[in-house]
Order: structure tokens, then sequence, then C-alpha cells
């Protein structure tokens, strides 16, 4: 029907697609396909190879930075007694400030104290930890190392009299640059490597941090050495690597806390307050399994503690149970060996890599030390001393056989082992 009103036939012909068909079958209408317009494989990549916006990573340093610096000034705030805080707050937020400097055109000189502050900002993290494991700062020769960046780029300005323009000054950024990596690289091995103290993983964390900016300090000594270098690349270098390793380092140094506290409560659990021996939880936890071979048990008690506390009281009682540990602890012949305060005034000693006459020669010095300790009343003990053996399943049947020889110890006289 057309507009008019009437009936007229169509011409398929001038139908805007292309074939229809009709009668019996089902119209259908055949679409031409759409054919991908090919792009370049160079096209697709070049964004994401192209060199970032230096300006762009900057400001994502600074604020990560200054983020971290906020955290560590926080916790500081309640905890004014822990002085690595304030030192990690400095070093993250000395970097953000420097970064910031770095982005105005000054003098060379300000820019060679720029490349000490960096240095500083670096050994400030192995100040803070130093200070929290070991309550005292980093020597004075790491501090020399930490400012030498300062001092290296200023060195040919000063001796060779070289222009501070863009062409003249690539030898002093050359020599930052490598003394920025060799004080970087040392506090990272001194993180990394100290056996002062116990393994710590967020310390190990950190010092892996800081030997990924190695690479990008590396690339940029490259790019100085052969001319190809800039001030701006120098510095685009490391801020790339900032932004995957500014967070894992700051992390690394906030789990350590964390970690001590841990050990504390774990020390906690597995210690008997009273006289600091393990407890039956931290004699499982160091022989969980079977005894290996070589392994004794001594059983320890205390002959008539209880008319001990009702003569002298409780608390010549508990000076006689700290004084039997400490007799026991000193004459131990290796740092594996174990006190254990079973309960009361019953305690097991785990000596490792013996054989039975070195176990009742070690029971026989025990018996010997405890009948003469100044300051105390006369008081003596009765051992048992056992082996482990194959069949032992668990060190339970170990302690279950040095009881029994702690019997027969104490049925035949006491002060004595058997």
């Amino acid at each position: 029907m057309c507009r008019t009103g009437r009936r007229r036939s169509c011409n398929f012909r001038h139908w805007p697609y292309p074939a229809l068909t009709t009668g019996r079958e089902k119209w259908s209408v055949h679409r031409p396909a759409l054919l991908p317009v090919p792009v370049p494989l160079a096209d697709l990549l070049s964004p994401m190879l192209s060199l970032p916006d230096i300006s762009t990573l900057r400001l994502c340093s600074v604020l990560a930075t200054s983020a971290f610096a906020a955290v560590f000034l926080v916790l500081w705030s309640g905890r004014r007694n822990e002085a690595h805080w304030p030192c990690w707050a400095a070093s993250s937020g000395g970097y953000a400030a420097i970064l910031i400097c770095f982005a105005v055109d000054s003098h060379p000189l300000v820019t060679a104290a720029l490349f000490a502050g960096l240095g500083a900002t670096i050994t400030l993290l192995l100040d803070g930890v130093r200070r929290f494991e070991e309550g005292r700062g980093v020597p004075v020769r790491l501090w020399a190392l930490g400012l030498s960046p300062g001092l290296a780029y200023a060195l040919p300005l000063l001796a060779l009299g070289l222009s501070p323009g863009e062409a003249g000054a690539w030898p002093c950024r050359l020599l930052a640059t490598a003394a920025t990596a060799v004080n970087t690289a040392t506090v990272a091995g001194l993180l990394l490597l100290d056996r002062s103290q116990a393994p710590s993983l967020g310390r190990r964390i950190a010092a892996v941090a800081l030997f990924g900016y190695l690479p990008s300090y590396a690339a940029a000594l490259v790019c100085e050495a052969t001319g190809s270098g800039t001030i701006a690349l120098t510095a685009l270098l490391p801020m790339l690597s900032d932004q995957l390793l500014l967070g894992v380092l700051y992390l690394g140094l906030l789990a350590m806390p964390g970690e001590r506290a841990q050990a504390r409560l774990r020390l906690l659990a597995e210690r008997d307050p009273l006289t600091g021996a393990l407890n039956r939880a931290g004699l499982s936890a160091r022989v969980p399994g079977a005894p290996p071979p070589g392994t004794a048990v001594i059983l320890v008690d205390l002959d008539h503690f209880k008319a001990l506390n009702d003569g002298h009281g409780h608390a010549v009682g508990d000076a006689v149970l700290k004084a039997l540990v400490a007799v026991v602890t000193v004459r131990l012949p290796s740092p594996r060996d174990l006190v254990v305060r079973l309960g009361g005034d019953e305690f097991a000693v785990v000596l490792h890599g013996t054989d039975p006459a070195a176990a009742r020669a070690f029971a026989e010095r025990v018996r010997t030390a405890c009948r003469d300790v100044p300051g105390l009343p006369a008081w003596t003990v009765s051992l048992g001393v056992t082996l482990a053996r194959m069949e032992d399943r668990s060190l339970d049947e170990t302690i279950a056989r040095a009881d029994g020889a702690l019997y027969r110890a104490k049925e035949t006289g006491r002060d004595r082992a058997a």
C-alpha cells in the first residue's frame, strides 16, 4: 500500500538489500560480511613500549612514599620509645621531598646535595632496622658511604671545572649513579646476610626489593657511559623500579615488628614463665615425632620439695626451681639440648647425639652441683636416665622409661641417678 492509499506492486529489484527470496521459501536477507581491518603489530605495541611520562612516574613515587611516611609517623605516635619508626618515616618522607626537588632546575651543587640526601635515605632504612633489632644505629662509615653520591656528583665539577650544562654534567651523573648503586647494594647485602640476629623474613624481603633497583642503576650507567643518557633518563629508570619495588620494600619493613610480636607470643606459649624452661608444648614443637638415635632423656625431680616449701615458704621454693634450671642449663653439652619443666618439681633434660656413659656422667654432674647452691637451703635431686630406642614411636615412650628409672632412684634412697 503506497502513501496515496492505492495498492501497487513492489519492485524487489529496488529493495535496499542485495537479495531477497519470496514465494514458498522464507524471506532471507544476505548482508555483506564485515571484514576486519588489519592493524600492524608495531602500532598495537607502540603505546605499551613507549617510555612513560617522567612527571607521572615522579608523582606516583611521591604519593606512595608520602603515604608510607604517614603510616610510619602514625605508628611512632603511639610508640615513642621505638626509634626505628622515625628513621623509616624520615627515609620515605625524605625520598619524596628529594624527588620533588629534582624536578626543579637548580644549581649543580644543589643537585649534588640532593644526591647525598638520596643516599642518606637508603642508609636510614638500615639504621632503622639496626635500631629495631639491636637498639643502636649504623656506624659512621656507613653514613659516609650513604653521603658519597653527593660527593661523587660534585667532584668532577670542583676538580675538573666541568660545565654544569646538560652535556657537560654527564660525568657527574655517571659517578653519582655508580655511588648510589654501591650504597644500595651494600645496604641490601647487610640486610640480607647479617647474621647477628635471627633470620627475619621481612628484613629479607626489604633486601630483595633494594637489590631490585640495581638493574635500573646498571642500565642508567650504560646509557651515561655510551653517551645516550640524560638526567631525565637517569631519573626515569629508578622511578620505573619504584612502581614495583617501593611497596615491597616498605611492607617488608612493616612486617618485621609483626614477626617479633609473633615470636614473643610463641615464646610465651612454649616457655614456663617461672623458670624459663620449655614446657610440654615447647618440647612437642622441637621433638614432634620419634626421637632420633643417640637421644637421651634425663628426668630430674626435687627430693622432698613439699617439705622445703612448707618449711621455708613458696618464695624459697620458687628460687630453688629457678636454681635447678640454671644448674642444668649451664652444663648442657650442646645448644640443641633442651631443659623442660614437665610440671611441679619435675623436669626433663633431652640430650642429642650422646651415649649411655655420657648421659650418666651428665646426670652425676647435675646431682653433685645441686647439693651446694649458695644462698639457698640444702636440697637434692633424684635422676632417671635412659636412651631412645629404635622402636620408640614418640618421645613420650622414652620419657616413660626415664620415669621408671627415676622411680628406682627414689626407692633406693634419693639423691642419686639410676
